[in-house]
């Protein structure tokens, strides 16, 4: 299982849809994430912390202690290399010539590249574009909706 950093932040940040995102970490195997996560997570704490969602000096704490858990391997992170790349380009033409295109972004992109390299199946995110790209590459996407 793929973990996008939408779902990654709500296990560090109260947010909406935190709860079943923390539900689905409780697993014994280590969650697969993008190595651009840790930069995209290190921004949304500082946006996080500037917008008084953390308190002050809190983006770093929880920073490092996301740091820690990946040294601890509770996150996987996924290199970048040549078959990431070859898998984001294929992923955004499919976006963007489907019948109803997703207008992915290029972090978005790399993220689900990074996702397929490694045979992932089944994806944690909460961002509406992620979501949308993922069930059109045919991934399980997490947390299910009633919609």
């Amino acid at each position: 299982m793929f973990w996008d950093t939408s779902a990654v932040i709500k296990l560090y940040v109260d947010e909406p849809e935190a709860g079943p995102v923390r539900t689905l970490a409780q697993t014994p195997e280590s969650l697969l994430i993008s190595v651009f996560t840790v930069h995209e997570l290190h921004c949304g704490l500082h946006r996080k912390e500037l917008a008084k969602a953390l308190n002050p000096g809190m983006a770093e704490v929880l920073f490092e202690e996301f740091r820690n858990e990946i040294r601890a391997e509770f996150f996987r992170p996924i290199t970048y290399n040549a078959r990431v790349e070859q898998h984001a380009l294929e992923i955004v033409r499919r976006c963007y010539v489907a019948e109803k295109p997703v207008f992915l972004r290029v972090l978005d992109a790399l993220q689900l590249a990074s996702a397929l390299t490694v045979g992932a199946t089944d994806i944690v995110s909460t961002d509406t574009r992620m979501r949308q790209a993922a069930s059109l590459l045919g991934m399980k996407v997490f947390p299910q909706t009633n919609g």
